[in-house]
This record gives structure tokens, C-alpha cells and sequence, in this order.
């Protein structure tokens, strides 16, 4: 797919509605489909950006119904299903021709609002964008609001699948099998194809380049998000880092919009589970894969703390004299590691040595010991002295008295 050089930044307007003679107009929508303008969440002011906000586009719309032909040039990244459905179904009800034009770019729901031309004419270089609906989850639901999703967003799917089915005569199986693959679709191929009815123009008036980091798309000099794209445009160049930050530090990238945390609605606002409940309802297929596979894990995690709880016992076991405590430590109700049994058996041990010493002192209070008087001890110097005497007094009486004497 041919492109130009990369575009220098330039500020444009969402969209512009010209008069054209009496009774014509002509519509600029250059910019991101929103259901409604986005604004800071911290400061309520609005985010800077180029925007084409449903009810504003609506109200303006209003003002051309008596015109007889009104041309409507696109160039956008999408962005809503819902504002590009209602802006869809607000140009088919108009009694006015409908010529829409894809300057550049026209994916997700600006090619819806491109079906709803009467005439649809596409530059060679342009490029044309179908898939199916999406929503980012972020906030708290259950599963009914789950349930409600789902089915808001197939029903918008069939809505647009038709949308496509009517401009192209196609079926609506071989259209919905081409917006579950997101499809793109050069000028020619869209004519090809059926989306389109004639190619005008030749590549040079389509410029289009993608940021290095691919979150925005420069077409036609419009930096819009890429937010809601999986794949681009083949052949799409990247742009230069330096080119790439002057439209960052201008502020000319659609950011993504802040919303209340609390918001319930899907298509470009955010939802997040509450409970795995809840995601279970919405994909129950992937939860059933984590599940298992975390149960896997878990098993063979749990097996192996098992044997090394039991290793860990038998390196000890040896030292414990209480063989049950050990048995118990390994398979009772209450099952330790071998720290834990350490401690146990430590403190078995203390009570048991403190049981032995009561029992000791009890039984000496019993004996009547107290009440014993040991003998006073004997002055060693008094018992020789005594003996002396004895030994003197023994002496003398067997000595032979003299006669007369």
C-alpha cells in the first residue's frame, strides 16, 4: 500500500460542517467517534484531543435535515460501536443524498458511518478497517452484568454485521467471518469487496505513518489513538521518534478517556470483575485452563513440602526419647516440622526434670530427717587427756603394796 511522506503536525478540527450552494453541505469528520466528549477526571476539564462526540455531531446533524445532498469525508480511527451505529442510523434515516467519502482512514466505527452513504467513494491510498465489538474491563460487576455485556455486544455485532451485509450484498456469515479476523482493505479492495462503490483520486493525497511505540496513527496529518486496533494498515511507515514527540508534547493524541470506576457500560468504557465467580460466567474455558494449571503447581509444591517436613523429623528423631511424640509429630492431627518437635520435645523434657526435683524435696519433708540432733562434736586434746588419766588410774591398781604399808 503506497503512503506518503510523514506529515508534519498540524491542528485540526473533529469535524466541520460547510454549506454548499442552497441546499448541499459538506461534513469534515476527522477524529475518534466518542460517545461523548471525555474529561480529566481530577480536574473536570476536557481532555484535550480530537474528538467526535456523538451528541454534539447529532445535534448539529439536526440542522441539515432540509439539504438534498450532504457529503460527509472521513477520516478516522473509529472508535465507539455505539456513536458509529447511532450516527449510522441517523444518515440512513435523512432524506437527503448521502455521499461519504473515505479520505484516509476509515476503521472500526467510522467505516460503519462510511456504509451509510448512498454513494461510497474511497481515495486509492485510503484504507478501510471491519471488526467486531470490544470492550475494555475495568470497575465491579457480577455476572448478570457480565451476561448484559455479552449480549449488548453481540447484539451490536449482528447490528453492524447487517450494516456491512446491506452495503455489500453480502452474507451475513461471510461479513461476520471477516470482522472476527479485522480486515483491511486498501481503496481498490474495498470496491472489490463491495464496501465501497468507486475509487477517486490516486495515492498522493493520503499520508499515513505510525508512532515507534504504535499507540497512535498519524493519517492525514490527524493523530488519533490506536488504542482500539489489533493490527494497522500493511505497508504503514513508522514515524521518526522526534516527530513522535512533538505530537505528544502538543497534546494532539487522543488519550485514552477517564471514566468513573463505578461505570457499568462496555464499548470504549472499562469493567473489572469483582470475583472470580464472575470471570468464571464470562470466560469460563480460560479460568478452567489457570485452575488446573494452578492446581498442577499446587500439588507438586505441596508433595514436595511433605518430604522434606518428614526428612527433616528423621534427621532429629534419634535425639527424642519420646518415640510416640516423634509419631505423632509426623502423622497426628496436628502434624510438626522438626522445629516444632525440637521444641516439644524440649519442653517435655524440662517438665519431666521439674516433676523429678518436687518429688525429691517431697519426699525428704516426709522422712522425719528434719528432726534429727546430730552429736555434738569431742575436743580431740580432752579425749588424750582422759586416756592419760585412765591409763594412770589402771596402773596403779595392780602395783604390790608393801607390807606394813
Amino acid at each position: 500500500m503506497p503512503r506518503n511522506n510523514v506529515a508534519a503536525p498540524v491542528r485540526a478540527k473533529p469535524y466541520t460542517i460547510a454549506m454548499v450552494g442552497t441546499n448541499d453541505a459538506e461534513i469534515n469528520m476527522y477524529g475518534e467517534v466518542v460517545d461523548e466528549h471525555p474529561v480529566d477526571w481530577w480536574t473536570g476539564e476536557p481532555v484535550p484531543g480530537n474528538y467526535i462526540a456523538l451528541d454534539d455531531f447529532l445535534h448539529d446533524l439536526d440542522e441539515l435535515g432540509t439539504k438534498d445532498n450532504i457529503t460527509i469525508h472521513i477520516n478516522s480511527v473509529g472508535g465507539s460501536l455505539y456513536a458509529g451505529l447511532a450516527i449510522y442510523n441517523r444518515l440512513k434515516s435523512m432524506p437527503a443524498n448521502i455521499i461519504t467519502v473515505n479520505d484516509s482512514l476509515a476503521a472500526s466505527a467510522a467505516s460503519i458511518i462510511f456504509m451509510a452513504g448512498d454513494t461510497r467513494k474511497v481515495h486509492a491510498g485510503s484504507s478501510l478497517m471491519i471488526h467486531g465489538a470490544a470492550g475494555f474491563l475495568y470497575g465491579y460487576y457480577q455476572v448478570p452484568d457480565l451476561k448484559t455485556a455479552i449480549k449488548s455486544l453481540d447484539s451490536s455485532n449482528k447490528t453492524a454485521a447487517a450494516a456491512y451485509a446491506e452495503a455489500t450484498g453480502k452474507d451475513a456469515d461471510t461479513v461476520k467471518s471477516l470482522m472476527d479476523k479485522e480486515t483491511w482493505m486498501t481503496g481498490q479492495e474495498a470496491v472489490d469487496a463491495g464496501f465501497a462503490d468507486e475509487v477517486i483520486g490516486d495515492t498522493s493525497g493520503v499520508s499515513m505513518s505510525l508512532s515507534p511505540d504504535k499507540r497512535f496513527i498519524v493519517s492525514n496529518g490527524v493523530a488519533m489513538s490506536t488504542r482500539g486496533l489489533a493490527t494497522f494498515p500493511a505497508g504503514i511507515p513508522t514515524m521518526p521518534a522526534a516527530v513522535a514527540a512533538e505530537y505528544r508534547q502538543m497534546k494532539s493524541v487522543s488519550p485514552a478517556p477517564q471514566v468513573d470506576i463505578n461505570d457499568k457500560e462496555m464499548g470504549g468504557n472499562h469493567m473489572e470483575f469483582k470475583n472470580a465467580d464472575d470471570l468464571r460466567a464470562a470466560i469460563p474455558d480460560l479460568v478452567a485452563q489457570i485452575e488446573n494449571a494452578a492446581k498442577d503447581a499446587g500439588y507438586r509444591e505441596g508433595v514436595q513440602a511433605e518430604q522434606d517436613r518428614i526428612q527433616g523429623i528423621e534427621g532429629i528423631e534419634a535425639a527424642i526419647g519420646d518415640k510416640e511424640l516423634v509419631k505423632y509429630a509426623k502423622f497426628g492431627e496436628s502434624r510438626m516440622t522438626a522445629e516444632q518437635l525440637a521444641l516439644k520435645a524440649m519442653q517435655a523434657q524440662a517438665a519431666i526434670g521439674a516433676t523429678v526435683l518436687q518429688q525429691l524435696e517431697d519426699d525428704t519433708a516426709n522422712s522425719g530427717v528434719g528432726e534429727v540432733i546430730a552429736t555434738p562434736a569431742v575436743d580431740d586434746v580432752a579425749d588424750d587427756t582422759k586416756e592419760e588419766q585412765d591409763a594412770i588410774a589402771f596402773m596403779a591398781s595392780i602395783r604390790p603394796k608393801k607390807e606394813g604399808k
